[in-house]
This record gives C-alpha cells, sequence and structure tokens, in this order.
C-alpha cells in the first residue's frame, strides 16, 4: 500500500493523528522543509502525536516518513512526459503516429524503470540467483511469457530455471524446494492470493525470495527477502493492453540475467557457444551479418 493510501485509510489513527494525516495530503511535495515541530503548530497537534502517527505508519520517525513519502510523491507526480502510460494513441492516430507513440512509451518505461530499481538491491539479488543450484519463477498470465524468455537466456548460459503454468502445480513446486533453490515472484499488485500463499511458503522452508512488483508497500513485499521495483504509471486495469507493465518487468530480468552473466563473463559466454554449437547446428541465415559462427 502506498503511504498516501495510508494516510487516506486512517487505519487506527486517533483524532490527532488524523489531522496530521489530512494536513500531509494536503502539502503533498510541500513538506520538504517541514519538521516534526512545524507540522506539530500548522496542525495544532504535539510533536509526540506527529512521531506516533510516523510510527504507526511503519516509520523509524518523521525524517524516515518524510524522506520516503516525497520519494513516493515526486515519483507519481512526475508523469511520462510524451505518452499517456494508459492509452499511448488514439482511434484517429495515423500508423506511423502509433508507432511513434510506442516507441515513445518503450523508452519513458525503460528509463522509468531505470530510476526506480535500487543498485544496491539488485547487486544482491545477482548474487542470490549466482548462488542458488535453481531458480524458481512464479507468476500467471501473461507475465510467464517474461519469465520464459528469462528461462531460455539462463538455459543457455547452463542456469537451472523452473516454471509452472499451472497455479496448482506452482503450490506444489513451492513446498518441495530444495535448500540451494530460490523463487523470484513476478506480481504487479503484490496482492495476488497465488503469490502471496507461495511466498509465505518459501518463508516457510527458508528458501530466499525474491519479488517483483509494483512501488510502494504491499502484502508481497513484506513477505520477500527482496524487492525489485517495477515501473508503476500503468494502470491495473485500465489501459489499452498492459505495455509499459510487461516491458518493465522484461527489463528488470534482463538486466538481472546481464548481473549473473557479467558476474563469471568468460566461463558463461563459453557455456553458451559450446551449447549453441552443439544443439543449434542447423540455425543458418543467408544474412553474413547475422550468422557469423566462422
Amino acid at each position: 500500500m502506498l503511504i498516501k493510501d495510508q494516510l487516506r485509510e486512517k487505519k487506527n489513527m486517533s483524532n490527532n493523528e488524523k489531522i496530521v494525516a489530512n494536513y500531509l495530503l494536503k502539502a503533498d511535495e510541500n513538506i520538504e522543509k517541514d519538521t516534526v515541530r512545524t507540522v506539530a503548530e500548522k496542525t495544532y497537534t504535539s510533536p509526540s502525536t506527529i512521531i506516533r502517527l510516523c510510527h504507526k505508519l511503519g516509520f523509524t520517525g518523521f525524517s524516515d516518513f518524510k524522506n520516503k513519502f516525497l520519494n513516493e510523491v515526486k515519483y507519481f507526480n512526475l508523469q511520462f512526459q510524451n505518452v499517456d502510460v494508459n492509452f499511448p494513441f488514439r482511434r484517429e492516430d495515423t500508423a506511423r503516429e502509433v508507432m511513434s507513440k510506442i516507441t515513445d512509451l518503450y523508452i519513458e518505461t525503460i528509463k522509468d524503470t531505470e530510476k526506480v530499481v535500487d543498485m544496491r538491491t539488485l547487486l544482491r539479488c545477482r548474487k542470490i540467483c549466482s548462488e542458488s543450484e535453481e531458480i524458481h519463477i512464479f507468476s500467471y498470465g501473461t507475465y510467464l511469457n517474461q519469465a520464459y524468455s528469462f528461462k531460455e537466456k539462463m538455459m543457455k548460459i547452463g542456469k537451472k530455471v523452473m516454471i509452472s503454468s499451472n497455479l496448482n502445480y506452482q503450490l506444489y513446486e513451492a513446498e518441495i524446494m530444495q535448500a540451494g533453490d530460490i523463487a523470484i515472484i513476478i506480481s504487479y499488485s503484490g496482492e495476488t492470493n497465488n503469490s502471496l500463499l507461495i511466498a509465505k511458503q518459501c518463508r516457510k522452508n527458508n528458501i530466499p525470495t525474491i519479488a517483483i512488483t509494483s512501488i510502494g508497500e504491499n502484502d508481497l513485499t513484506k513477505i520477500c527477502d527482496e524487492t525489485l521495483y517495477i515501473s508503476t504509471k500503468e494502470s491495473l486495469y485500465k489501459n489499452i493492453g498492459d505495455y509499459s507493465i510487461h516491458l518493465s518487468v522484461s527489463y528488470v530480468l534482463d538486466v538481472l540475467y546481464s548481473l549473473i552473466f557479467q558476474n563469471d563473463f568468460e566461463h558463461f559466454y563459453e557455456t553458451k557457444m559450446n551449447l549453441a554449437m552443439s544443439l543449434e547446428k542447423d540455425r543458418r541465415s543467408s544474412n553474413s551479418i547475422i550468422d557469423n559462427k566462422k
């Protein structure tokens, strides 16, 4: 749940805390120069009320709250500049205009995803994946297409990736994972029941978990060990084609694969070439640019 959503919900808040929550929602980015004392003065409450509210929201204090609240607000206030992420083209657009707008959407989605992925988290995820015996990816629907693309790349460098498209099988697979295995769970909302059940099973069995999900605290991020965020500008339902969500997931998985490859570059390149020459002998082209085996 986003911080703004928590402030709107006002769960378990006292009357004074609700007054503070309303002020913070209205102030938005303008709280940047606020302190505990100035907020207390503006809301006719006390510094202790502000601190209690921050603790209830899951923060260590007002400074921690302010930093994360401002990051969230600034991110969502900054919209894609050249295209509407949910409706990137209109009925009256020409084919060339549609093509141009989808190009803009792809560029802005990649840039947006790059901003929200934390590098230290990404490097920890690389370490977890590199040291694993098997990587199990759990998701459903069209996200599985991105997962299978990641699996193909990893197989070609000798890394095992397991994916099941059957939701019932996924639960059993999560239950029988062994020491040395890890789980990557993809869910845009982070609230999908199946994803949460799998994350809980993995946690119970001490299996490391990586969530790929939207910005903001959700139930999945609370359970998983690591979280890789994706672009979170596209509506869950009211959009033309989930373009941004799917591209963002693909980008994160491609970056993760690339960092794993880079970690043992010569070995993985040699493995990939040996497997390709052995198993893909029939692949050929009359185009000398792409057929460069010699």
